[in-house]
């Protein structure tokens, strides 16, 4: 998964103990065989860290020209969101050539299995 090059994460609440780097190296070994869900805004990803820990990457697709300022917007919101009933947004990254969230992993399969 090509991030683009200067892209860094953004993390939330200072509770990822990664550098930009780390993550980053972590997701150029993501394929498909790591996919977890699709849905219509992009493709979700489990990424597992070398200590373990696991989180759901949500690679976003662009959809238009104002996608930027809406990415941007909605990412200050929910970042500064914590709710028992919402996934915990961790970081994200915004690079010229990907839009990436990073999630709490939630084990036990994707809401539209529990759903439908």
């Amino acid at each position: 998964m090509d991030v683009g090059p200067g892209a860094s994460i953004v993390m939330f609440h200072g509770d990822l103990p990664y550098s930009s780097k780390d993550i980053i190296k972590k997701l150029e070994t993501l394929n498909e065989e790591h996919i977890i869900g699709v849905g219509g805004f992009g493709t979700v990803y489990k990424l597992a860290m070398d200590d373990g820990n696991v989180f759901a990457l949500k690679r976003i697709v662009k959809l238009n020209e104002g996608f930027d300022r809406f990415f941007e917007r909605e990412l200050a919101i929910l970042g500064s969101i914590k709710h028992r009933y919402l996934v915990n947004l961790r970081g994200y990254c915004n690079s010229p050539t990907s839009k990436l969230l990073i999630y709490d992993y939630l084990p036990g399969g994707s809401l539209d299995e529990v759903l439908h």
